[in-house]
């Protein structure tokens, strides 16, 4: 019976906790209900712990027996949060090259793989950065005691990096961090003549269930909440409202918006130039008329005075400065929380919208992989999926069921 009380309330309290760090309604009952069920399991959860350590090895043990699904990483984050809300230490410490000392060899064989990535791969600023942050962690995590060398990447190092790495990150990143890895391989077979076989034989794959479940999206009513939030009387409403309506008209990336110029939008022609996009190719966009309205209230009438080019600019704290990214993003978040939208999960919404409407108006995928950008039309299949639900409440009631 204790150990029930203290089970009910430990709930209790981290349903107190999720709820003062601003999780949604939707994720709360789902990271309470799972906790509830692995508290059930281990009876003798509280009991039998003497200290962390073998805390942490009943949640691995519990983890370890959960089927593969998609589920999976849902109930992986749940107890790793309980975790760190009981023991106040993170479940899985992140290794990070800081924790390194550094290393001469691996910081040139980085820049060199830095610079194969930018001159042959051709792949945009971020996603180098990034690229190189997860070889330079392999690297280093993979030759501590030992002198750096490409001829001593084997695929025996490659599989222990893997396991040691890879058992607490969600698949989709296990996915991307694999892809980062065969591409350093790669990279080595092309420059150096690297042996790659024996690694590439590694099953160097991970289930993904992104294509599984809808892309989420906004619905015309929330679409509308999200509009009306903005104030057209008040200079950085005016602003902010124009950055919505070019993220959601034209479905652009936040990294596009960004760099968006007053050089890009040809009025004459009701055109729009994206620029700096992941496939490092322009493309010619038409404006609705809602945007060019909402673009020209802005330029005419709020933007101050400068000499930048570039088209969104800073009201406050160095006017008239480039706005950067997050800052676009954040303008959209603040609205969101603003018009009460629970589900909204990001920028990205806009554009997942964006593509579900040009599906639903007949708009073929070719057309809309050129408007959003996407290098292959198996990115944009994903918008052709169909929601059960909203069919099921079309087709209406079979006439069996009735009888």
């Amino acid at each position: 019976m204790d150990c029930e009380m203290k089970c009910n309330g430990s709930l209790i309290n981290f349903e107190v906790y999720l709820k003062e760090n601003g999780y949604s309604k939707n994720v709360i009952p789902m990271y309470l209900r799972t906790v509830r069920t692995f508290l059930k399991t281990n009876e003798l959860f509280w009991s039998s712990a003497k200290d962390n350590v073998e805390l942490k090895s009943n949640f691995s043990d519990y983890l370890k027996n959960q089927p593969l699904s998609s589920q999976k990483s849902m109930i992986q984050a749940a107890l790793h949060l309980f975790y760190y809300f009981i023991t106040g230490e993170q479940f899985n410490k992140r290794l990070n090259s800081k924790d390194f000392n550094l290393n001469p060899l691996i910081e040139t064989e980085i820049e060199r793989f830095q610079r194969y990535l930018k001159e042959v791969a051709g792949l945009s600023n971020n996603t180098i950065i990034s690229q190189c942050n997860t070889i330079k962690i392999f690297l280093y995590s993979s030759f501590q005691k030992t002198e750096f060398s490409p001829e001593k990447i084997t695929a025996d190092l490659v599989r222990i990096h893997f396991t040691h790495t890879l058992g607490h990150v969600l698949p989709a990143s296990k996915k991307t961090l694999i892809t980062r890895i065969r591409s350093y391989i790669r990279f080595l077979e092309f420059s150096d003549g690297f042996r790659a076989d024996e690694i590439l034989k590694l099953p160097m794959t991970s289930p993904v269930w992104r294509r599984s479940g809808l892309p989420k999206i906004l619905t015309g009513d929330e679409l509308n909440r999200l509009y009306s939030v903005y104030d057209q009387t008040k200079p950085t409403d005016i602003r902010n409202y124009a950055i919505l309506r070019s993220l959601k008209d034209l479905g652009l990336r936040c990294s596009e918006a960004a760099v968006l110029t007053l050089d890009d939008i040809n009025w004459a022609q009701g055109t729009m130039r994206i620029k700096n996009t992941k496939s490092h190719s322009e493309r010619l966009l038409p404006l609705s008329a809602m945007t060019g309205q909402a673009l020209e209230a802005y330029l005419l009438t709020v933007r101050p005075v400068t000499e930048e080019r570039i088209l969104f600019v800073r009201f406050k704290n160095e006017t008239g400065f480039p706005m950067g990214v997050s800052q676009i993003r954040q303008t959209v978040r603040k609205a969101a929380i603003k018009a009460g939208l629970e589900n909204f999960t990001g920028t990205h919404m806009l554009r997942h919208t964006t593509a579900k409407e040009l599906i639903n108006n007949g708009t073929s995928l070719k057309t809309i992989a050129d408007i959003l950008g996407h290098e292959s039309i198996e990115t944009t299949s994903i918008y052709t999926k169909v929601d059960i639900v909203q069919l099921q409440e079309v087709a209406g009631i079979w006439p069996e069921v009735i009888k």
